[in-house]
Order: C-alpha cells, then structure tokens, then sequence
C-alpha cells in the first residue's frame, strides 16, 4: 500500500526533526544532592558523647523530633552508630530535594499566615534553609527561596515558627527565636511527608 505523498511528507519532516533536535524535550540535568558526611555530622549532632536521650538532644531539636523513628534498639535514646546509619541512607538515596508539608496548630486550631523557617544545623554547611507561610488550614509547602524546584535538602533543620496565635498574640519566642522545633528530613522523614507542630 502506498502512502499518500502528504503524509510522506510530515512523516519525513519528523524524521529529520528527530535527527535534528532529538527524540523530545530536553531534560534538565539532575540536581546533585548537598555533600554529606555521616560520621562527621553524627559527631557534631551528638558531640562526641554517648547515646542520647529526649532531654540531651534538645541542643539538636530535629534529633528530639525524630527520636522514636531513629532509634532501631528501642532503648529511648539514640546512639552515634543510628545516628551514622540513618545519615548514609540519606547520603545514598542521592535526593538533592524532597517534598514536604507542615502542619500547624496553637491552641488545638490551625495557624493561619504563619512563617514557618526550616534552618539547617551549622554543621549541615551544604543544606540551604527553606520555607513557607500556612494557609487557612494551618498547612503550608516548604520550598528552598529562589529554587527552580519545589521542596527542600535532606537534613537536620530549627524550625523557627512565627506570627499571631490563635489567642491573638504573637506566638513565644520558644517558637522562633529561641525556638526549641526541630525537624529532620530525609530517609523517610517526617512520615508521609509531613512535619506537624502542635504549639501550646
């Protein structure tokens, strides 16, 4: 069966198209993920000592925050060995940014037009710090300021929560300037994505 000399035509144009530009839009080349070296953030997180209790690990809140799921012995502390563990699998995974959502609540109500700063410990010198600002539902999606991609790095971040509580004042400065959140991101943290912070 012959083809119609149209249709011969547009077949041949994509064909020389194809050889010309190639199969399809160019893909962007991939993010490479912020330089991470286990031992030497555990080390820094935890200061040298042994493993670590809710109580101790207030200096590092993100660690606090995320006892429970870091802690593979169940003994309800977390030790350099979970620690280093924990960080090589977010170094392998090789994701330079993850999704990810918070969830606000004062007083048992959603915060709404609150700015929520991801800061990363400083000694995560390859994470940038990320944000948002939560919606009437005390929701908000954090993203790296300037980025083309939405989302954040992998790491161990303060969280600095600031603007009015829902007893009208503003919210206190153990929220944001001397805030005492914290978050860790990566490896599956925060479960399913989301990071949800429940003021008093």
């Amino acid at each position: 069966m012959q083809l119609p000399r149209w249709l011969c035509l547009v077949l041949f144009s994509l064909l020389l198209a194809v050889a010309v530009v190639g199969c399809g839009p160019a893909r962007p080349a991939r993010l490479p993920a912020p330089a991470l070296d286990p031992a030497a953030v555990a080390d820094a997180a935890l200061g040298g000592a042994g493993p670590q209790g809710k109580a101790e690990l207030k200096q590092v809140p993100a660690l606090a925050f995320a006892l429970e799921l870091l802690d593979k012995d169940g003994d309800k502390k977390l030790s350099r060995e979970e620690l280093v563990g924990w960080l090589t699998e977010v170094r392998d995974s090789k994701v330079a940014i993850t999704s990810l959502s918070v969830e606000v609540k004062h007083k048992g109500r959603p915060v709404k037009n609150a700015t929520v700063r991801f800061i990363p410990e400083s000694f995560m010198t390859e994470v940038k710090e990320a944000g948002g600002t939560t919606d009437d539902t005390g929701m908000a999606m954090v993203s790296i300021p300037g980025s083309e991609y939405p989302g954040v790095n992998c790491g161990l971040y303060r969280v600095a929560i600031s603007g009015q509580g829902n007893d009208g004042k503003a919210l206190p400065a153990k929220y944001n300037a001397e805030t005492t959140l914290g978050v860790a991101v990566g490896g599956m943290l925060p479960e399913n994505g989301m990071a949800t912070f429940v003021l008093e």
